[in-house]
């Protein structure tokens, strides 16, 4: 029998869920899984990868779709610095608009070199961001984060539908001043009766909470070393540090 190569334990803490996990680095199982997703190029591609890994890598017994998906692209970018690195190589095409010497406007398109240390990524929070939404003096629900089984029923709908079905399906609760109403009780049909029994500014808080959920983002600042045009590049998002 083979000997069996040890590796290196991480624990971090998940900043929704504040639940402190240990992790395992890639192994070159992974680094396929992940290269594959590159080179697909397809967003439910890029996510199936990242679940898959995520899941692979997590060395306590996790249910990957049941973290809410800032949990799951945190930890897959704290698995990518202990992995590959933790500095993040970009490269970024100025879009500045400048004239060539007949006078005719064009794009600089020169290409800059960006890099930053992925370890020092942090959700972005919202101080208005709250879960617990007072829909009226008496009555108000409390939303719970979209997690992936979420995210793969929005795959195949429309926009509206989308919306709709994202909504009913964060609901944690619905309370008034007496009773808790657990959405795990209650039927689709009901949920969404109470959903469209809302008016536009009650729905519109409901819509805030999604808006204002912490987000994986990083803002570089460059100068352009041939127009020095000065920019900001703001990377929101896992698949903006998918590389």
């Amino acid at each position: 029998m083979l000997p069996k190569i040890d590796v290196p334990l991480y624990e971090i803490t998940l900043p929704l869920l504040k639940k402190k996990v240990k992790i395992r680095p890639f192994l070159v199982k992974e680094e396929k899984i992940l290269l594959m997703a590159m080179e697909s190029e397809d967003e439910k591609s890029i996510l199936l990868a990242i679940k898959q890994i995520v899941t692979n890598c997590c060395v306590e017994n996790i249910n990957v779709d049941d973290l809410p998906i800032l949990d799951l692209e945190y930890m897959f970018l704290q698995l990518r610095a202990r992995s590959i690195g933790e500095i993040i190589d970009l490269q970024y095409k100025c879009n500045n608009d400048v004239k060539d010497d007949e006078g005719n406007e064009k794009k600089c398109n020169n290409i800059i070199k960006l890099s930053f240390n992925a370890l020092e990524v942090e959700p972005e929070e919202n101080e208005n961001h709250s879960q617990k939404i007072q829909l009226t003096p008496k009555l108000g629900v409390m939303m719970k984060y979209p997690d992936f089984k979420i995210m793969e029923k929005m795959d195949t709908q429309s926009e509206t539908e989308a919306i709709q079905k994202m909504v009913t399906n964060c609901i944690d609760y619905i309370y008034d001043e007496e009773t808790l109403y657990y959405a795990k009780d209650a039927s689709e049909t009901e949920l969404i009766d109470f959903v469209d029994s809302l008016t536009r500014d009650q729905f519109q808080k409901i819509q805030d909470f999604f808006e204002t959920i912490p987000k994986m983002k990083k803002t570089l600042n460059f100068k352009c070393n041939k127009c020095e045009y000065q920019e900001e590049v703001v990377l929101e998002g896992v698949q903006s540090f998918f590389v």
